[in-house]
């Protein structure tokens, strides 16, 4: 029987999240006296596959959660839900200068509940990305390289997160059968990156997902 909620169950998985806002984001204010930083715009749509027949398509969420994850100083991620897309799957964040965080966007399509999710280094004004199965893939996997020690926040510089990305979309691409709503796949995917790229320190070999 297969699995559905992928995404969703293996981040709930390798994630603590905490309640509160930590920071000054898009509807999510600190109670700790402002901004403390320079700020990065990042601005995104995300999208999801969609089951038509035997036909996958790819739709926006559209009217779907937007959870911001960043680690406090001890090192422990701390979530602060912080708007929602609107009908096109386009959402902004403003996130403080820091290592790294992540973007959630908890949605839903004609297949059920699904989230995608991605990891960005919020070191310029402005930040461009779309979340997609693939940048879902190498969020969890770079989440779970530091949620069991393998690497820290800080080594999760850009560099890494696309080794880990360009990784993910290869190991989608080589294996069609790949389904984004069963968290065995979604694991196996995870699991097979972080091997490729040794958790994102250099690129997958050419060929590595064959």
């Amino acid at each position: 029987m297969s699995t559905k909620l992928g995404t969703r169950s293996l981040l709930a998985a390798v994630v603590l999240l905490t309640a509160g806002c930590s920071l000054t984001a898009m509807g999510c204010s600190s109670d700790g006296g402002g901004v403390r930083g320079p700020i990065s715009q990042i601005v995104g749509r995300a999208l999801a596959p969609e089951s038509d027949g035997d036909v996958k398509n790819t739709v926006p969420l559209e009217n779907a959660n937007v959870v911001l994850l960043t680690y406090d100083e001890d090192g422990n991620l701390e979530r602060a839900q912080v708007g929602m897309t609107d009908a096109d799957g386009n959402f902004v964040v403003e996130a403080e200068a820091q290592a790294v965080i992540a973007i959630v966007v908890e949605g839903a399509t004609n297949d059920g509940e699904v989230d995608v999710s991605g990891l960005y280094n919020p070191d310029q004004p402005m930040i461009e990305k779309d979340l997609d199965p693939a940048t879902s893939v190498a969020c969890v996997a770079g989440i779970s390289a530091i949620g069991d020690d393998s690497i820290t926040e800080e080594q999760l510089d850009a560099t890494r997160v696309q080794n880990l990305e360009d990784a993910s979309v290869d190991y989608i691409d080589a294996n069609p059968g790949f389904d984004f709503y069963d968290a065995d796949d979604v694991n196996a995917a995870v699991a097979a990156v972080r091997a490729a790229t040794n958790d994102g320190a250099n690129p997958a070999a050419p060929g590595a997902f064959d």
